[in-house]
């Protein structure tokens, strides 16, 4: 009885650790909308990936979940094979019927982290040799094959890949009318987040679990995967470098958490204690460089701490995570500059200094932060300055 006690014991607690888990990762992206100002289509864009796709025809014009960001729209087969060796880094590229081919393919690079959407008429297979980054792929219509390091698996409807991993041989078979989103993130990145994470050098020494990672965990990063592509594609352009470092850390930082890897335990891990000090440190610090990338390593190396107990010592001293209280002091800086404004200044040149993207978001927050909107500030200014 006893040792039956302690194993549900252990169950309950690993299921409440999962669930902490998933918070988190949702908190992790909640915080990314706020730095870009996301919008809501991931749900309007899995409705309109169910329309018919008709395998027949190649559809050009169709738009997909990064049609701003093209890289190949062909029905020539060398064409295609010629850029998903250009851009993806592949190695192989072979077309079962080139007759009624056509790819549909598009590609971002946010950093370390890169975003694809392909589609295929066609049965394509598509191999690639020793990239320097992971992978994982989110089908959304129909099933693909993949094989690496002589296992294979299968990407259904509505699911994903395992981590497939960096510096080993890949192929994959696409059957006619498959289209997927993948997420690629260099492992070098991978590294940085983990050691800033964990506070320790882990060397090269990172690798997934073969088994399949929690469902929910999964599908919190599926929405963030979709939520990103989708908020990048239309407005990508307007991001600063500021937002998009962010959000890019942001992301590898849920990817980790979601995954089990040889890490996973020190993740989950009590952060050791620290001290009050630590906090005034990264404040400072934050202040000093508010209109830069807030980035999880730099802010390691000025506490001389684990992210982790980093956090949570500032969540115990201040109520608020470090992005928070960047948050507030790049609200102040605003409002500073609003105040100090002349004729040719406006709300929206302000916003997008200050690292804020989307202007809505940012009236909301100013006027949550300070009681009034931020052009009513500025009006104000002006007065004074006329």
């Amino acid at each position: 009885m006893k040792t039956r006690w302690i194993a549900n014991a252990r169950v309950a607690e690993t299921e409440q650790r999962w669930h902490d888990l998933i918070v988190l990762c949702d908190v992790l992206f909640a915080r990314a909308q706020l730095v870009m100002g996301c919008i809501e289509k991931y749900q309007a864009f899995l409705s309109a990936s169910a329309n018919h796709f008709q395998p027949q025809f190649f559809m050009s014009g169709r738009s997909t979940i990064l049609s701003n960001y093209p890289v190949v729209r062909s029905s020539d087969p060398a064409l295609a094979r010629d850029r998903v060796f250009t851009v993806y880094g592949a190695n192989s590229f072979d077309v079962r019927m080139p007759r009624g081919f056509a790819m549909n393919a598009d590609h971002v690079q946010i950093g370390g982290i890169g975003l694809s959407y392909a589609e295929y008429t066609g049965d394509v297979s598509v191999g690639f040799g020793d990239v320097s980054f992971v992978r994982q792929c989110f089908s959304i219509e129909g099933v693909a094959r993949y094989t690496v390091s002589r296992q294979s698996g299968e990407i259904a409807p509505g699911s994903w890949s395992q981590v497939l991993p960096a510096y080993q041989p890949l192929t994959f078979d696409f059957p006619s009318g498959y289209r997927q989103v993948a997420v690629r993130i260099e492992f070098d990145v991978l590294l940085r987040d983990l050691n800033a994470l964990l506070d320790q050098d882990i060397s090269r020494n990172l690798v997934f679990a073969d088994m399949p990672a929690h469902p929910p965990a999964m599908a919190a990063l599926r929405r963030s995967v979709f939520h990103l592509a989708l908020d990048y594609n239309e407005r990508g352009a307007s991001f600063s470098s500021l937002a998009a470092a962010e959000v890019a850390r942001m992301l590898v930082t849920e990817f980790l958490l979601c995954h089990r890897h040889n890490y996973t335990p020190l993740l989950f891990r009590e952060p050791l204690p620290v001290s009050s000090t630590v906090v005034r440190t990264v404040e400072e610090f934050i202040e000093a460089n508010w209109d830069k990338p807030i980035d999880i390593e730099a802010m390691v190396a000025v506490a001389q701490v684990s992210a982790r107990s980093l956090f949570r010592q500032f969540r115990k001293d201040r109520g608020c995570s470090p992005s928070d209280f960047a948050k507030r002091v790049r609200l102040s800086r605003a409002r500073e500059m609003l105040e100090r404004s002349r004729e040719n200044a406006s709300v929206i040149q302000v916003a997008l200094k200050c690292g804020f993207q989307n202007p809505g978001h940012f009236a909301r927050d100013y006027r949550n932060s300070f009681g009034e909107l931020p052009s009513a500030t500025l009006q104000r200014a002006r007065k004074w300055t006329s």
